[in-house]
């Protein structure tokens, strides 16, 4: 079926390479879900098509030429400013039900309580959950999310339910299915000889078969395919220290043979940076040492977080390539630390931006993301660092494709790329008045001014609403599912709260390990 064109008309696009303050008003041209014309090439781009195109009733019709079968839906974006979608590139589905539930928490605390939610859910709760944190990104300028996907067990009704809801939302999603081989227990250093042993099964012991996981991912590749191209896969161990040296280098050979990109958590808080170093010796006490030797680290390769990361691995990063996507949000709410974003940046390195977890982040915001990127840069230093607005937003952007192998096809409004954009209203106060486009999208936009999305040259949202799926029906099946999720939480915290006091102690031994560098604003100690 031929898709319908666009045509965005009178809007202020907003162009990377172009005027970030005061970009110009022009057209866009889409056909197939791409973005054919921009600007007076708009006009060519429609006589080239068959004629003067006549508008009535708010459509296009053609007497011939490339549209003769097909009419053009015209959206009058006078008075608003269009952008690239937004690429939110990390990001986990299986907690969004328990958005609000948790604070005041470091990852090993929150991991007791919001790990366990992935497994054994029932497949009306996998779709909602599904479903509620895509509608937030589109809802949120997101046009492409990328999910490591944590669920239990791996099944293909339970993978059918999550991508099918994907498609129904109408977003774009980088998919990676989370794979590991060692127990949470075992890789949270300092606190398994500690624990008594009717206790260990609430921090995690399960062990799943490595050769098993990857059959399961390489066979869903194959059966799922990329739902016209809304689906591109990518591979997902979920971190150096709860994987085996040998799914490390299954990943890598597997991402070899398929042309993947592969997403891993690496360095997310300082106990991660002591099992590193005590356990992973013959890497030299480095997770990114490691990553070098399974083939895990260059331009195929993101790291979520890096926060912990020495000068030497920072060096490995930038030399070998390896994207860095960064998480503010979740990392202080985790007091996870601040990350080296000077230092990647001093080396080149590709930054892209994520929201992380709804019950970690409580938010699918990248306008947040971005005012963080550039208010934490003071953080690391008083001087002026080059951290701007702009750089945000390319790594909202254009960072973010480039670390799913997707630069040239979405990220930019360019001619040629697939047509993923939103609109966004500046008569909104965030804009009033109206000085800086990019400086007013990072610092003053909040996501209420999001007035219409677009994925694949296909409307998703408009008026500030979803248009694909029922979002008050959505509210209401949420609503029916949340008692059994309480329940289940009740549950997990009466658990954690029986292991509480050895994390902290655990983390106390940690925390007197020295290391070389320091992430937090405070004590050298902590």
């Amino acid at each position: 079926m031929q898709q319908e064109a666009l045509l965005i008309r009178g809007g202020r696009v907003l162009d990377a390479g172009g005027d970030l303050d005061q970009p110009p008003v022009c057209d866009l041209l889409i056909r197939d879900g791409v973005i054919v014309a921009v600007g007076e090439a708009v006009g060519e781009a429609l006589a080239a098509a068959g004629g003067a195109l006549a508008a009535a009733g708010g459509a296009l019709t053609s007497p011939g030429g490339a549209f003769k079968t097909a009419a053009a839906r015209v959206i009058d974006a006078s008075g608003m400013l269009v952008i690239p979608g937004l690429l939110n590139m990390h990001y986990h589905s299986h907690d969004v039900l328990a958005r609000g539930m948790f604070e005041d928490l470091s990852l090993e605390h929150w991991g007791v309580l919001a790990g366990p939610l992935g497994a054994k859910r029932s497949l009306a709760e996998v779709r909602a959950r599904t479903l509620v944190g895509a509608i937030e990104c589109l809802r949120n300028g997101i046009t492409t999310v990328q999910d490591m996907s944590s669920f239990s067990p791996m099944s293909d009704e339970v993978l059918d339910t999550i991508v099918d809801a994907y498609a129904e939302a109408g977003i774009r999603v980088v998919f990676g299915i989370t794979v590991r081989d060692r127990s949470q227990l075992e890789t949270t250093p300092y606190l398994a000889e500690r624990l008594p042993a009717e206790l260990q099964s609430v921090i995690g012991t399960g062990r799943d078969d490595p050769a098993v996981q990857m059959a399961f991912v390489e066979r869903q590749i194959g059966r799922i395919g990329t739902r016209g191209g809304l689906l591109r896969w990518a591979l997902a161990p979920s971190a150096p220290q709860r994987c085996s040296p040998g799914l490390l280098e299954s990943v890598a050979d597997l991402s070899r043979r398929l042309a993947l990109p592969v997403y891993t958590h690496v360095y997310e808080t300082r106990m991660q940076r002591v099992f590193a170093l005590e356990q992973l010796q013959a890497w030299g006490g480095s997770a990114v040492k490691l990553m070098q030797a399974t083939g895990l680290l260059g331009p195929h390769v993101t790291i979520a977080h890096g926060i912990w990361p020495d000068e030497a691995e920072l060096d490995l990063i930038g030399a070998s390539g390896t994207h860095v996507v960064l998480n503010m949000l979740s990392n202080l709410k985790l007091k996870s630390g601040v990350a080296p974003m000077l230092g990647y940046r001093a080396r080149g390195v590709n930054i892209a931006l994520g929201c992380d977890n709804c019950s970690c982040s409580d938010v699918q915001s990248l306008f947040q993301v971005m005012k963080l990127y550039c208010l934490l840069a003071a953080v690391s230093s008083p001087e002026a660092t080059g951290v701007t607005a702009a750089e945000a937003f390319i790594a909202a952007t254009r960072g973010g494709a480039r670390s799913a192998g997707l630069a040239g096809v979405i990220g930019e409004l360019k001619v040629g790329q697939r047509a993923d954009l939103s609109l966004l209203d500046l008569s909104d106060p965030a804009w009033v008045p109206y000085n800086s486009a990019v400086r007013q999208l990072v610092y003053s936009e909040s996501g209420r001014s999001v007035h219409t999305v677009i994925v694949d040259g296909r409307v998703v949202v408009e008026a500030g609403r979803a248009v694909t799926v029922d979002e008050a029906a959505l509210r209401d099946e949420v609503a029916s599912l949340m008692p059994q999720v309480r329940q289940d939480i009740d549950r997990l915290r009466a658990g954690h709260a029986q292991v509480r006091g050895h994390i902290d102690a655990a983390q106390k031994f940690a925390r007197d390990v020295p290391l070389p560098m320091h992430r937090f604003v405070g004590p050298q100690s902590r």
